[in-house]
C-alpha cells in the first residue's frame, strides 16, 4: 500500500484510514469526561507498546482520554502518523473542549527514563519534579524531544500548550511483564509509582484551571 504512495509512514489519519480497517488494523478509544486536562495517545498498542495502559493509568475516571492503537503486530506500514500530523477528527474534536493536552509516547531508548516536551513549560519542570521525587530519571529540556511545534498535538488544547511525555523503552520494560500483546496486562510496581507520581499534579492542574474559567465568568 504505502509503496504504492512512495511512503514509509502515513500523513494523515484520512489516508491511513482508506489503506487500513478499524477493528482488524487498528481501533480507538475516546472517552470525553468534560475535564479541562486531556489525556492523548496516539500511537499505542503495537506502535509504542504500553504507551495506551499509561495513557489510561494517568486519565483514570478523572481526565478525558484519546488513544490510537494499532492491533496487529509490528511491521510495515507503521500506522505510525506523526505527532505534528495527527489529525484523527475524535481525537481533534476531544483536544478542543479541552485546555490542556498531556500526551504519552514512547521512545526507544535503552535506558529508564522519562524526556519532557511540550509549550507548557512550567508544567513539565512540574512534572519532571514530581516524576524524579518517585525516583524516576525524568528529563525535562532533553533536546532530543522538546514538542514544541504548535502543531503538536500535546498543544492543540485551547491554551495552545500543553506536555508531552517521552517514555523510553527500557522503562517501560520495567512497567509491565512485557511489551508484546497478551504481556502488558502484568504491570510491576514502577507502572503504579508512575501514575502516583503524577496524578497530583495533574489533579491540581485541573484544579487551577477551574479557577481560572470561574474567575473570568
Amino acid at each position: 500500500m504505502l509503496a504504492w504512495l512512495g511512503l514509509r509512514e502515513y500523513r494523515s489519519f484520512a489516508e491511513l484510514a482508506r489503506y487500513e480497517r478499524v477493528g482488524r488494523d487498528w481501533e480507538r478509544t475516546v472517552v470525553p469526561r468534560g475535564s479541562a486536562v486531556a489525556i492523548v495517545v496516539p500511537h499505542g498498542g503495537n506502535i509504542e507498546a504500553g504507551t495506551s495502559e499509561i495513557g489510561a493509568l494517568l486519565a483514570g475516571d478523572d481526565f478525558s482520554f484519546y488513544a490510537f492503537e494499532r492491533l496487529r503486530p509490528r511491521g510495515s506500514p507503521s500506522l505510525h502518523i506523526t505527532s505534528t500530523r495527527f489529525d484523527d477528527p475524535a481525537c481533534l474534536e476531544l483536544v478542543a473542549t479541552a485546555r490542556v493536552v498531556v500526551t504519552v509516547h514512547g521512545c526507544r531508548d535503552a535506558e529508564s527514563i522519562v524526556c519532557l516536551g511540550g509549550r507548557h513549560m512550567a508544567l513539565r519542570h512540574r512534572f519532571a519534579a514530581a516524576l524524579q521525587a518517585a525516583g524516576f530519571d525524568a528529563r525535562p529540556d532533553d533536546p532530543r524531544y522538546p514538542g514544541e511545534d504548535p502543531d503538536n498535538i500535546c498543544n492543540r488544547g485551547r491554551d495552545r500548550a500543553g506536555v508531552q511525555l517521552e517514555i523510553s523503552r527500557g522503562l517501560r520494560r520495567l512497567m509491565f511483564g512485557g511489551l508484546h500483546t497478551g504481556q502488558r496486562s502484568r504491570t510491576g510496581p514502577r507502572f503504579l509509582a508512575f501514575g502516583i507520581a503524577l496524578h497530583p499534579v495533574l489533579r491540581a492542574l485541573e484544579r487551577e484551571l477551574a479557577d481560572t474559567e470561574a474567575s473570568r465568568a
